[in-house]
């Protein structure tokens, strides 16, 4: 082809090119404005959302369909210093924060039996978790109860938990003073409806014990050994070291566990910590436990109870157990999308999540240490058991999260 006819040619195509991409970008321009101009009509017309920290259980809502849903998936964490929002296929930024927000293990020079004068760097570290049923099938049905429970009782079979001697302690509903080696209260004390504490069923009704028929306490407890040879084995290998349990707390404020001391569960539990696994010798070799707390799925059901009251109940919470933690995650709700006669609503929930993270914010010293782990999203997709519980495999998922940082 002759090189005049040749340029022609491709003068030819580089128009058409330029044609096409003129065409394609007044295409996008118009298509964004068709967009723009489709969510302002439906601001306009669409019933508001509002999350309101005022608002309380039972109102009236909106299904969040197309745009109106906005406001919902708007609410992120306030700051991405202290929170995230965890999912089961996406955690990278709840794992990066939580290496940085956890204090470290407690590191100690041991010397093992097992050759003679060599000396191992064990790092030792507790949890705790405390919560409703939500949080009891999550230690459960994951590998928490493992790490936390079954390999170290093994470790205490093996006498390999370092200077210390350990029991499994269990208990049913009626069983929390018993099991906690607490005594009972002189005169036992209804809970306060002005105070909005629970119980409010069957441990209102009976003496002791929790509305929460599947809220079984499973800890360790351990006792320091002053003769570290009674608790060392020739078998040794570990060095790392773990131990905690599950407690059940399914208020922020309740009065299930009552003693000569102290009238509340809250109260009660921190005291327990303190005293038995807080002793200067288990808290230099162990350090204090870490907390996973989390509250709401029964404080809901108290009768009037306000936004602003369930927030003053969860400060009292945090504070009171504060003294005991090394650090606090608090676990907030998750929620089902589906109507239904339950008042744990999707709108409930995340009032009160979002009402939590700006208490925590609000207060100093409760930001410098806890981290809060926003879990709502996630579980809006996520298949349930239940209105309320979520599938196991959620439990699992969730719990491979904690015990990737034991």
């Amino acid at each position: 082809m002759p090189p005049r006819r040749e340029k022609k040619k491709r003068n030819s195509e580089k128009k058409k090119r330029n044609s096409k991409k003129k065409w394609l970008g007044i295409t996008a321009r118009y298509i964004a404005c068709g967009i723009a101009i489709g969510i302002a009509i439906n601001n306009v017309l669409a019933p508001p959302v509002i999350f309101d920290a005022s608002s309380e259980p039972g109102e009236s809502f909106t299904d969040p369909i197309g745009f109106s849903s906005i406001p919902i998936t708007e609410l992120t964490p306030l700051s991405d210093v202290w929170s995230c929002t965890w999912f089961p296929n996406d955690h990278g930024k709840c794992d990066e924060l939580l290496y940085h927000r956890l204090p470290s293990a407690s590191s100690n020079k041991e010397r093992m039996i097992r050759g003679g004068n060599l000396q191992y760097q064990i790092d030792s570290q507790r949890w705790l978790f405390f919560g409703d049923s939500t949080m009891k099938r999550l230690f459960d049905r994951s590998e928490i109860k493992q790490v936390l429970i079954s390999d170290p009782l093994e470790e205490v079979r093996k006498k390999c938990l370092g200077h210390s001697i350990c029991d499994e302690h269990t208990a049913e509903r009626c069983e929390l003073n018993t099991n906690f080696g607490l005594p009972f209260a002189e005169v036992w004390v209804q809970p306060d409806p002005d105070s909005f504490e629970g119980p409010k069923v069957y441990g209102a009704e009976n003496q002791y014990c929790t509305d929460c028929s599947g809220c079984q306490t499973n800890f360790m407890e351990c006792r320091y050994l002053f003769d570290p040879r009674e608790g060392s084995g020739s078998v040794c290998k570990n060095h790392k070291r773990r131990y905690g349990g599950y407690i059940t707390m399914e208020f922020a404020r309740d009065k299930e566990i009552q003693t000569p001391q102290f009238s509340t569960t809250q109260e009660n539990v921190s005291y327990y910590i303190s005293s038995r696994w807080n002793t200067p010798d288990l808290v230099r070799e162990w350090g204090k436990p870490i907390c996973v707390l989390g509250t709401g799925n029964h404080d809901v059901l108290l009768e009037a109870i306000t936004t602003k009251a369930f927030t003053e109940n969860v400060l009292f919470m945090l504070n009171t157990m504060k003294p005991s933690c090394a650090h606090m995650v608090w676990l907030g709700n998750t929620c089902n999308g589906r109507k239904s006669k339950h008042l744990q609503t999707m709108k409930q929930m995340k009032v009160w999540d979002r009402a939590v993270m700006k208490l925590i914010e609000s207060n100093p010293d409760l930001l410098a240490m806890m981290t809060y782990l926003d879990v709502f999203d996630a579980s809006l997709t996520f298949p349930h058991a239940d209105f309320i519980h979520m599938d196991d495999q959620w439990y699992s998922e969730l719990g491979t999260f904690f015990t990737s940082f034991m």
